[in-house]
């Protein structure tokens, strides 16, 4: 880093007049748009997702944006289990919140039923032959962790109900499929010493459920055929039952607000880029990172010309600083963006992590596509995977993520 700082401090002098200013407003009424219930939290019950890709594409062309090919939406196909229908849970027979007290397990089959409940430990697994003898069509409660233990599956039980002390959050990972039983998630609070259940659950499967990536681009003025490509995922958890839906504002109504603000910025023959940009708005993050997959398995432009790629996942706050993963696999431009933060201070903090494939980055670094994946840090917006995540998002290094990835485009 020490050799790049007496060339980039005069790059950087000679850059400050041109750091764009960005209208936050624009990028708020985006995020408001996509997390209001129009979209149906931008999931697969009434189809959000594809409600929400069509406004997408349409604030695209608004910006001057182009499409890649004949149109905006990229279509691809998944499997999902959904929950459009009613979705209700009492214990002694009070009333549960839904998506509050507990969340339903993604791969949960339909369920209409009373239940006894039967409490048991981790330490007693290992005995699930003899467990079978007494909980045939009953509902084991067991602690978060045997989740994920083999052991759990072996019991003859009508459903799970897994305990958290707090932190309940909703995740679609295990979505793709639906099991040969139910299972859902709440609070040791609520359910210790219970002794019925009533559950009654409505799913929906798709087995080949069309959705669709966005994307778009803008031409460079010298070297239009290196691109960089800017992703965000813009779905999100969509419904639990019908009177529920997770808004998103953070993840990731916020990243994809910041590539129409990008695109919003160098589609004005004013701030025409050297290099072209490619916009990428993906479809199914949450169930599989299956949208950004499908992109780099299919990518409308060849892998080797793509310069760099920046995803952004939950940008809507700031002040602890940025998160970046992948960036030690890519050292020139982690010194590169360290560099720029020393002489413009955007940020108090710059975390530089090394490969994990937790985002939309991922697919594509695996063909080695050089990539990083940044998103912002602060206590001031901590809302994940629950209803909370619904605004309004504070943007707090909005302006300075913008400029920082711009310094980055001119210098790299």
């Amino acid at each position: 880093m020490t050799l790049l700082k007496p060339v980039l401090l005069l790059a950087l002098l000679f850059t400050i007049s041109l750091t764009p200013a960005q209208d936050k407003s624009y990028a708020t009424k985006i995020i408001n748009r996509l997390a209001s219930e129009v979209f149906d939290g931008r999931g697969y019950v009434n189809n959000g997702d594809i409600k929400a890709a069509r406004y997408i594409a349409s604030e695209f062309k608004n910006t001057g944006a182009l499409p890649i090919g004949k149109s905006y939406l990229h279509p691809f196909k998944i499997s999902i289990n959904t929950f459009p229908d009613t979705v209700s849970v009492k214990v002694d027979g009070k009333n549960l919140k839904t998506a509050k007290d507990f969340m339903v397990g993604g791969g949960s089959k339909k369920t209409n039923g009373t239940y006894e409940l039967v409490n048991i430990d981790t330490a007693e697994l290992d005995n699930w032959e003899d467990i079978n003898q007494y909980i045939n069509n009953k509902v084991v409660v067991l602690p978060a962790a045997a989740e994920k233990d083999k052991r759990t599956y072996k019991l003859n039980a009508a459903g799970y109900i897994f305990t958290h002390k707090k932190n309940l959050y909703w995740r679609l990972s295990d979505a793709v499929e639906v099991k040969p039983y139910f299972y859902l998630h709440t609070y040791d609070s609520l359910i210790n010493d219970s002794k019925v259940i009533s559950v009654n659950v409505n799913n929906t499967f798709y087995e080949n459920y069309r959705t669709a990536n966005v994307m778009a681009m803008i031409e460079g003025s010298a070297k239009p055929d290196s691109f960089y490509v800017f992703t965000a995922h813009y779905d999100h958890l969509g419904r639990m039952g019908s009177e529920v839906f997770f808004p998103g504002a953070n993840d990731n109504a916020s990243g994809t607000a910041m590539l129409l603000d990008m695109a919003r910025h160098y589609s004005k023959p004013m701030n025409k880029p050297e290099y072209s940009m490619i916009f990428m708005a993906f479809a199914a993050e949450e169930c599989g990172l299956f949208g950004s997959e499908y992109a780099a398995n299919n990518s409308p432009v060849a892998l080797d010309k793509i310069k760099f790629l920046f995803n952004l996942d939950m940008v809507g706050s700031g002040s602890g600083g940025i998160g970046m993963v992948n960036a030690k696999v890519e050292p020139k431009a982690d010194s590169l963006i360290n560099a720029i933060n020393d002489e413009k201070k955007y940020f108090s903090d710059i975390r530089s992590g090394g490969a994990r494939c937790v985002s939309d980055h991922c697919a594509f670094a695996r063909k080695n596509v050089p990539a990083i994946f940044i998103f912002t840090r602060g206590k001031e917006y901590m809302h994940y995977h629950t209803l909370s995540d619904s605004g309004p998002v504070p943007l707090t290094k909005w302006d300075e993520l913008f400029n920082l990835l711009s310094d980055f485009m001119r210098l790299y």
